[in-house]
């Protein structure tokens, strides 16, 4: 049992006023940051952080992860997350799964992701190490996996937004985190359509590094409540695909 409970990880935090959007939500990017920060936890617990792959001249990079909200939570809401290194791991291919409960311990959310180590002087991926897959467990939950294929580009009348990367938005890697991206990906949406409408699902396919100073385009084309963005960097190269399935607030 003592095993079980290392390779799932469980942490408990109150949704805090900096996390939430203009109606009290805990905010997509705040997803993002939440979910990853109980995964570094996971993997410091595991020995397998990045400080440890450093050693090594490795670090992990975040390649793909989605979201599925059931129902958002709100300021002061307290909230549960348990993370595990999910066994459809393979290769260079390293799969960790999440959850977001309640109080009550009822599905808010899930999400999935996929991540891989990457040799910081070639920048390739490397396979992950059998003392990795050994960590690996399926405590049951039904988490929809990240899309294998390629996330579609948005349709050729996307409207554009510019903004610039600035050392906040960066990393200890020292390139612009993938929060940032979320989180520009939102404020490219119209503000009457987040005022009425909240985020059901969201995938997110990084693609490329971006760097502070960089003049990054996001294109958006909207379909209803579908979305699809590609984040560009000033090379017109695309960093991140991004799509967001929205419903009525």
């Amino acid at each position: 049992m003592a095993g079980m409970e290392v390779k799932i990880y469980r942490e408990q935090s109150v949704v805090g006023y900096f996390e939430a959007d203009v109606k009290l939500r805990l905010a997509p990017s705040a997803y993002w940051r939440l979910l990853q920060n109980a995964a570094a936890a996971h993997a410091a617990m595991l020995s397998a952080a990045t400080e440890e792959l450093r050693k090594d001249g490795q670090t992990w990079m975040l390649s793909k992860m989605r979201l599925d909200v059931k129902r958002h939570p709100r300021i002061g809401d307290a909230i549960v997350v348990e993370t595990w290194p999910s066994t459809k791991l393979r290769g260079a291919r390293a799969y960790r799964d999440f959850v977001i409960l309640d109080e009550r311990g009822a599905t808010l959310a899930t999400a999935s992701s996929l991540w891989v180590i990457v040799d910081l002087g070639s920048r390739r991926p490397v396979r992950i190490p059998d003392a990795i897959v050994a960590l690996c467990v399926d405590p049951g939950y039904a988490i929809p996996a990240v899309q294998e294929e390629a996330l579609s580009p948005p349709e050729a009348t996307a409207h554009e937004m510019t903004i610039r990367a600035t050392w906040s938005d960066a990393d200890q890697n020292e390139h612009i985190n993938n929060v940032a991206i979320l989180r520009w990906a939102v404020d490219a949406l119209p503000l009457d359509f987040l005022m009425h409408h909240e985020l059901e699902r969201a995938e997110v396919h990084y693609r490329s590094e971006l760097q502070i100073g960089d003049v990054v385009r996001i294109l958006t084309s909207q379909d209803g409540l579908v979305v699809k963005q590609a984040v560009l960097n000033g090379e017109s190269r695309i960093a991140a695909l991004v799509h967001l399935q929205w419903r009525p607030s």
